[in-house]
């Protein structure tokens, strides 16, 4: 880092700094509000995705991400890299526009979240007595209680999924088996459940529209400076590939020693879009999985896209290992994203267990702790690599790669 100006490291410096404090006034406006009625850890691990993960996991990827960063900036901004400076306000104009476009259709969907209703509205709920023409609605509260307690036993929430797609409703004789039915708290036929979850999802969005919380406003503020964060990363990471050649010849092995820690970071982000995954599969069962909006729209494609990226910046860090072993970790890497692929249901079930609406407190300081030794690491510079220059792990590497080969 001698070799980058002061000013390259002060500027990268503030922006990490300043989308943390981001972070974390969200997540203290939640626990500001709603501690005092015992609701903020319940909606925090409701909206895991929210106000976990950024105050977590943001922090590592925030220290993981800024060694990069200030190569990129310091060598873009002096002209070091061809079409450095072009690229570099280009990206960042693309960056800051798309985290408006996208924050503000996520903001102008019509699916309100629990943690937009104030708590003296949520305190206040009484649900609605059923009519010959409606099912009954439970109180919020008790339906995230029951939900979290359910979400613990034999196949998770999973077990309680059901359709309710229009033309599936009409055609299917399965429509009128029994389940339970979380809006309503109790049994009936999914065609009734299905009427149940769209009247909650209503209920939910008159009560934010009428008595709104402050964190919800605070969630409106921060949104795009989230979009802009995940945006950043994408953007570092496939700078760092597109510009590598340059950067090793600035600063020698700095890029492959840097390495290491953004595997770590990209792999721990991966962990976002599958808390998003498991935060729709909960609101599906509270609100319809028909309630389509631009999240429940763009959350796969945004899966899909931090799959591939964090793939990429697994193999840019392999690249600083022995041949034989860049080459079984990487058949490693797509053997673990297929198992990923046909396992999605099951992690998602998992994750909302743990992180999401049946998590508590163990598993966010289980979470935090975890996070916290993978900071530790990034910050005293780990590398895997220095325990792999012996010739013995590696010719040991070579047999074993050559064994499986010649199998």
């Amino acid at each position: 880092m001698t070799k980058t100006h002061l000013a390259s490291r002060i500027a990268v410096t503030l922006l990490f700094t300043l989308l943390y404090l981001a972070f974390l006034t969200e997540t203290g406006a939640l626990l500001a509000e709603f501690g005092p009625s015992g609701l903020a850890l319940r909606l925090a691990s409701l909206d895991s995705q929210n106000f976990i993960f950024f105050p977590v996991a943001g922090l590592l990827a925030l220290v993981a991400f800024w060694q990069p960063a200030v190569l990129l900036v310091d060598a873009m901004w002096r002209g070091q890299l061809k079409y450095g400076r072009i690229v570099l306000g280009g990206s960042l104009l693309v960056a800051l526009i798309g985290a408006w476009l996208i924050s503000d259709a996520f903001e102008s969907s019509g699916a309100r979240s629990v943690f937009e209703i104030s708590p003296r509205a949520l305190a206040a709920d009484q649900g609605v007595p059923g009519t010959d023409g409606a099912p009954p609605l439970a109180p919020v509260k008790e339906v995230l209680a029951r939900m979290r307690i359910l979400s613990s036993v034999d196949r998770g929430l999973g077990e309680y999924q059901a359709q309710c797609d229009q033309e599936w409703l009409r055609y299917s004789v399965a429509a009128d088996a029994a389940l339970l039915c979380f809006p309503a708290g109790e049994r009936m036929s999914i065609r009734d459940c299905c009427t149940a979850k769209a009247d909650f999802r209503q209920r939910l969005n008159m009560l934010a529209a009428k008595t709104p919380s402050t964190t919800g406003a605070v969630h409106a503020w921060v949104m795009p400076v989230k979009v802009f964060f995940l945006l950043l990363l994408l953007g570092i990471g496939i700078l760092l590939v597109q510009y590598r050649k340059g950067l090793e010849r600035l600063h020698g092995a700095t890029p492959s020693g840097i390495s290491f820690g953004l595997a770590l970071g990209g792999s721990v982000m991966l962990i976002w879009p599958l808390l998003n995954a498991a935060y729709l599969q909960t609101m599906a069962l509270l609100t319809g999985a028909g309630s389509a909006s631009a999240y429940t729209v763009v959350a796969p494609l945004v899966a899909l896209g931090f799959g591939v990226w964090t793939l990429l910046l697994v193999f840019f860090h392999l690249r600083s290992y022995p041949s034989q072993i860049e080459y079984a970790a990487k058949i490693g890497g797509f053997v673990v994203a297929a198992v990923g692929v046909f396992r999605y249901e099951e992690i998602t079930n998992y994750l909302a267990r743990t992180l999401g609406i049946g998590g508590g407190l163990v598993a966010i300081i289980v979470f935090a702790v975890a996070v916290g030794a993978l900071i530790l690491s990034v910050v005293l510079g780990i590398d895997p690599t220095d325990i792999l220059e012996d010739e013995d792990v590696e010719e040991a590497v070579k047999s074993v790669v050559e064994t499986a080969g010649g199998d």
